[in-house]
């Protein structure tokens, strides 16, 4: 489909990548992570290119106010001056509620039930807790850092959050695809409800160790420099899932 002035709707990879990093990664608007591409002055239908200057990030929800009008543009033209993410410093959202006990396929490995899936030098780098009550979720909540050992996304109690000091978030389906630099992915987190997680890339350093995910492969390279590579293990029912 093609605007009176021959622009595509498709919008090239290059300025979806700019879009999110002007904005934070978030809806310029409320901050959450699952976002749609916005042209915002000129609209779609008077634009003769893909200007990320010209555009922004926003969630269904806010994007749909505006569609339907009962948002103006000017309130996303503010917004945009000071996106809600850049101004809190990461973009959000919520996992499914996990209903049952969540069970995490990090690389190689399987864990599931276990209150403590990884543990990093005593403390755990994921962490699960038993519903509050009755008909409640179970509450996950992980850390996640890059080669240099930078905190890129945290999850806290089911809600994730991707911080804005990454070259790149992008969340596409079910995947969040973190990016330290061009072609240069360190995380990709997809979600596969209703009770699992699934780290299907990592390059994380943390306590010295580096961990490396790809597939079904999860390779620990110890600060000594002695490899641990971990494929088709499972982990149940324990206290504790891996320590390391």
């Amino acid at each position: 489909m093609c605007n009176a002035f021959g622009l595509k709707r498709e919008i090239p990879a290059a300025t979806k990548r700019l879009i999110r990093q002007r904005c934070g990664f978030g809806c310029v608007i409320c901050g959450l992570g699952i976002v749609q591409y916005e042209h915002v002055d000129p609209e779609f239908k008077n634009a003769k290119e893909h200007d990320p200057e010209a555009m922004a990030l926003l969630c269904p929800g806010c994007h749909n106010k505006v569609t339907t009008g009962m948002w103006s543009k000017s309130r996303v033209k503010l917004a945009m001056r000071n996106p809600k993410c850049l101004e809190v410093g990461y973009s959000r959202e919520f996992f499914d509620s996990f209903q049952n006990h969540p069970a995490l396929r990090f690389g190689g490995v399987l864990l599931k039930n276990c209150q403590t899936p990884i543990q990093v030098g005593g403390y755990p780098l994921i962490s699960i807790k038993p519903p509050e009550g009755p008909g409640a979720p179970f509450l996950f909540s992980g850390t996640f850092t890059d080669s240099k050992g930078e905190v890129t996304l945290v999850i806290e109690d089911n809600e994730w959050k991707a911080y804005t000091r990454s070259w790149d978030v992008q969340v596409l389906g079910p995947r969040i695809t973190i990016r330290e630099g061009h072609r240069k992915i360190h995380l990709v987190l997809k979600a596969n409800p209703p009770d699992e997680l699934v780290v299907e890339r990592l390059s994380m350093l943390l306590a010295g160790m580096k961990f490396e995910a790809n597939g079904d492969l999860l390779r620990v390279t110890m600060p000594n420099g002695v490899q641990n590579d971990f494929t088709y293990c499972v982990a149940d029912n324990c206290q504790v899932g891996m320590a390391f």
